[in-house]
């Protein structure tokens, strides 16, 4: 008689639920190499749009509790917090690791925390 495999969930170990911290520079500036690629589409809504699509798939994710955008952007603001993401400001300046840093800070005590690049 053959067995299936057991996985984590069948050993009463409860699903993680974590907070995911996304970083948004000022659209302006953000995915600076990218600039151009499309020319018939302005480069901010190019980085607003990769930025909606990172957030719409991560809060897609069943085990994730939170999405955290870290932005000082008005415009990714309100997107991103239209799109179900909590929004936290940022510093002007302050940079990738220190975005990370201060969201995962602001993240709830105890809940596991990732961070991902909105591309």
């Amino acid at each position: 008689m053959r067995v299936p495999p057991r996985n984590w969930q069948d050993c009463g170990v409860p699903e993680p639920t974590w907070t995911v911290v996304v970083p948004v520079k000022r659209l302006h500036s953000a995915k600076s190499r990218l600039r151009g690629a499309l020319p018939a589409v302005p480069h901010e809504e190019l980085a607003l749009a990769l930025a909606a699509d990172t957030v719409r798939a991560v809060r897609a994710c069943a085990e994730v509790a939170e999405v955290l955008v870290v932005t000082d952007d008005p415009w990714a603001a309100a997107e991103l917090g239209a799109a179900g993401a909590r929004i936290v400001p940022d510093a002007p300046a302050a940079g990738l690791n220190a975005a990370f840093r201060h969201g995962a800070a602001v993240a709830a005590g105890g809940v596991p925390v990732a961070g991902l690049t909105a591309d």
